[in-house]
């Protein structure tokens, strides 16, 4: 392992320490919420952020992803970076503030997609979150960009002390329900979207807006739009059958068990915050330097992801009993089926860097994600009616299996990059039968299994894992 990577796990182990701090603050919170909440209610926090963040997708028009893209050709000139920061930020703004109000006026006609929820007090306090979830969104892409790892972890976690005091005051003080939820939501992205702008660079201000830079910006993100779309398909779609067929008590219990399988997501999207801006630069080097880094850094990334998703699947009984009441124990079976696919999902963020680094490839990634979700749509409206959670759960894990093959196709045609395939494929499959195995094991077997995967791990890639200790031991992670 090189210095590089060393410094690309230092990178990835900060923003992955504090989704882990975020994620473990937010499983204390679960037994309150859902000894406050009923299942109804817990639902229908999960259906209205989803609308919430579906503005917010719509009105950024992916410029996040755009800054770390095209940041990359202009880094070295500040000049030019404060004037795409500003624009972007300028249009984000006046995007999703003009979404945030067409919502409003027309949210008689979004009642059957939030289960006849009012506009008042849900529907507005979810709407509250959408301009200041936006910038908060542009001021962590840049400070990803410019490599501030333990700024952008710091401000993360700051944004959710202040979501953490303010739900608690509401719930316990004001006694509110799920408007509490949803209201400290949006207090914290404004307050976060505050602390977050002092730390943009010199200059960087609302109001500028230079039109070949935003053609450009736009140039490169609309067409990646439908890789945001999508992922709010498969947040939103399973909530909203769910709601339709089986009641917001359904939802409650799938939420439930969506909270406790995003750990893998968030360790998967630590380790992407890092790699995003690593492969890009590595991509330029990539006629110098080759493929060698990326190949095996590759698979360490998504071995890690591999040993939490083992953890939390195996665990999931537990998991359940610890964050809530006995009325939602059926969210137990949920948690390794979303589990396995989040864990398939990570496959994907490795992929997709490949193909946003090309920006002739990058305008095609609808062509992975749009067929990816609209299955996820026919899935779920094949299982969820007779099946219900599980159904939604199976439909999200298949889609995400989908995704991943056609961004790898795409991602072939974008440069042949010589991952371990073959290593990744057995990744794979040791790890979904892993999880099979222990449905409905007892603790003892399940801990045996957590034994045989590591077993398995280190058979599998043992030789590039000693090289990375040997490195460490010798250079140290400073």
């Amino acid at each position: 392992m090189s210095s590089a990577g060393l410094r690309l796990f230092r990178e990835g182990g900060i923003y992955t320490a504090g989704l882990i701090l975020l994620r473990a603050g937010n499983f204390l919170l679960i037994p309150l919420y859902t000894s406050l909440l009923t299942k109804e209610e817990y639902g229908a926090v999960g259906v209205v952020l989803a609308v919430a963040n579906l503005l917010t997708i719509l009105g950024m028009m992916s410029q996040s992803h755009a800054l770390l893209r095209l940041g990359t050709d202009a880094e070295g000139d500040t000049e030019k970076l404060r004037v795409l920061l500003s624009t972007q930020l300028t249009w984000v703004v006046a995007a999703t503030a003009g979404l945030t109000v067409l919502a409003a006026v027309g949210w008689p006609w979004i009642l059957p997609l939030v289960g006849g929820l009012s506009l008042w007090p849900l529907g507005v306090a979810g709407l509250a979150t959408v301009v200041g979830s936006a910038v908060f969104q542009m001021v962590l892409s840049w400070l990803q960009f410019s490599r501030q790892a333990r700024a952008h972890t710091t401000l993360s976690v700051a944004r959710w002390l202040v979501l953490m005091a303010v739900a608690l005051a509401l719930l316990l003080g004001a006694h509110w329900k799920a408007e509490a939820i949803l209201t400290a939501t949006a207090v914290s992205f404004a307050v976060g979207s505050w602390q977050g702008w002092r730390m943009l660079p010199a200059g960087v201000r609302l109001g500028v807006l230079d039109r070949t830079v935003l053609r450009e910006s736009l140039a490169y993100g609309l067409p990646i739009l439908p890789h945001g779309l999508a992922s709010v398909i498969f947040l939103a779609t399973d909530r909203t059958l769910l709601a339709a067929y089986h009641g917001l008590g359904a939802v409650g219990i799938y939420e439930l068990a969506a909270k406790l399988a995003s750990v893998v997501f968030m360790i998967a999207m630590g380790m992407q915050k890092a790699w995003l801006p690593f492969f890009f630069r590595e991509d330029q080097d990539a006629a110098a330097r080759g493929w060698s880094r990326v190949r095996v850094l590759s698979f360490f990334a998504v071995s890690m992801v591999a040993c939490v998703s083992v953890g939390v699947g195996l665990l999931a009984p537990e998991l359940v009993a610890i964050a809530g009441p006995d009325s939602y124990a059926d969210a137990a079976a949920v948690v390794p089926v979303l589990v396995g696919g989040n864990f398939v999902r990570n496959y994907y963020l490795v992929v997709v860097a490949v193909v946003m680094a090309n920006k002739s490839t990058a305008r095609w990634i609808a062509a992975a994600t749009l067929p990816a979700a609209g299955l996820n749509v026919v899935l779920n409206m094949m299982w969820i009616p007779e099946h219900g959670a599980i159904g939604a759960a199976w439909g999200t894990a298949v889609s995400f299996g989908v995704s991943v093959v056609l961004a790898g196709i795409l991602g072939r045609r974008a440069r042949a990059i010589p991952f371990k395939y073959g290593h990744a494929a057995v990744l794979f499959a040791l790890v979904a039968t892993i999880l099979w195995a222990g449905h409905g094991a007892t603790l003892p077997v399940r801990l045996g299994l957590g034994v045989v995967f590591a077993l398995g791990l280190v058979v599998l890639d043992g030789k590039d894992l000693w090289k990375a200790v040997q490195v460490v031991r010798q250079r140290g992670v400073r």
